[in-house]
């Protein structure tokens, strides 16, 4: 895994970054590995409704994220033991990039 490199955008915002191109591509491909399957690819959630769509979430919901990643939610499995904590930021980073471009 690419280590997590992150330029501060904001100093007054301590969960605002920028990922770089390394870090968005890896996120990209282990959402594509292990999320797309069931939140839709890049990720364009085609569920309707069965599962979360992950464009909705805000980009001040990061610890919410982490969280249901780690411990599952409602249908979702928990990935504690399988996704280690740089893959879960690097698929942050991926669908931050996605979502807010």
């Amino acid at each position: 895994m690419a280590a997590t490199s992150y330029a501060m955008i904001a100093a007054s915002s301590p969960h605002v970054y920028a990922a770089t191109a390394d870090v968005i591509k890896e996120g990209e491909e282990t959402y594509a590995d292990n999320c797309a399957t069931c939140h839709g690819e890049q990720p364009n959630n085609t569920s309707n409704g069965v599962t979360f769509d992950l464009r909705k979430l805000k980009p001040d919901e990061h610890s919410r994220f982490v969280n249901s990643v780690l411990n599952g939610k409602n249908q979702m499995p928990p990935w504690r033991g399988v996704l280690q904590n740089d893959q879960i930021d690097d698929i942050w980073d991926y669908i931050r990039a996605t979502v807010d471009k």
